[in-house]
């Protein structure tokens, strides 16, 4: 469904959580995938439960492993292979068709024209005196960009850097989870525990870019030091990933 713009499911009863749902997606399905409400409705007198699916950004979410399920007697089916990409036909998830990919590659183009568009606003609104800067190098990483600058003191001197982000944010979430779980005193935490701690501390590229890096297509990527600080915040405090799980789901009241 988010591979086709988005869309909802509903589902009996109001007892549905958004933790499982997570946790099901960090093990089955890639890039991380976080666009998602549950809200509590009412439809033809009956409870349901509307999970609302958001358009995937970027680049499509596949399966990262195989799905399996059982029958009513017992005998095992394979639901979705892995390296499976689904859109969405009609009431069914199924393959991908030609016309799909089509659809798809549509839509992240329209939302690149509407990415452009609006940086030409912010250039056009710039400030009095503000400066596009030309920058003589003599190393360029494949897309032209500077890779080494020269460094001066000179506190009017203009600011400029380039780092790889493969080597300052090497982790993707999952690899975060192993990471700070091997660090952690017999404990352990999970997809949403780390979803939890990123949206009540506000952790995102643009606040804390030394822990987050958003590649333009893929996963978001976590460095080192947002490793280094999930383990100090819960050495200060024991608690500290289920006060955040709290605190997150206090701001998701369902609907």
């Amino acid at each position: 469904m988010a591979n086709s713009g988005g869309g909802a499911v509903v589902v009996p009863g109001h007892k549905v959580q958004e933790e499982p749902i997570h946790e099901h997606l960090d093990a089955y399905a890639e890039p991380e995938f976080e666009a998602f409400g549950l809200h509590d409705i009412v439809r033809g007198g009956q409870p349901v439960t509307a999970i609302v699916v958001d358009s995937v950004a970027g680049t499509p979410l596949v399966f990262s492993r195989q799905g399996r399920y059982q029958d009513a007697e017992g005998r095992e089916h394979v639901a979705f292979a892995r390296g499976g990409l689904y859109f969405r036909h009609g009431a069914k998830s199924e393959s991908a068709s030609g016309d799909d990919v089509r659809d798809f590659i549509k839509r992240q183009l329209d939302a690149t024209r509407q990415q452009w568009l609006a940086n030409i606003r912010q250039v056009m609104h710039a400030p009095d005196r503000a400066e596009v800067a030309i920058i003589e190098t003599a190393e360029r990483d494949e897309e032209g960009r500077p890779t080494l600058i020269r460094l001066t003191t000179d506190p009017h001197a203009p600011l400029y850097g380039q780092i790889d982000p493969d080597r300052s944010h090497p982790y993707r979430q999952k690899e975060v989870i192993t990471e700070v779980n091997t660090r952690l005193d017999s404990r352990s935490v999970n997809a949403f525990d780390v979803l939890s701690v990123r949206r009540v501390h506000a952790i995102t590229e643009e606040t804390r870019p030394e822990f987050v890096h958003v590649p333009k297509f893929g996963s978001p990527q976590y460095s080192d030091a947002f490793v280094d600080w999930l383990v100090e915040q819960d050495k200060g405090d024991p608690r500290f990933f289920e006060k955040a799980k709290a605190g997150y789901l206090a701001t998701r009241k369902r609907r």
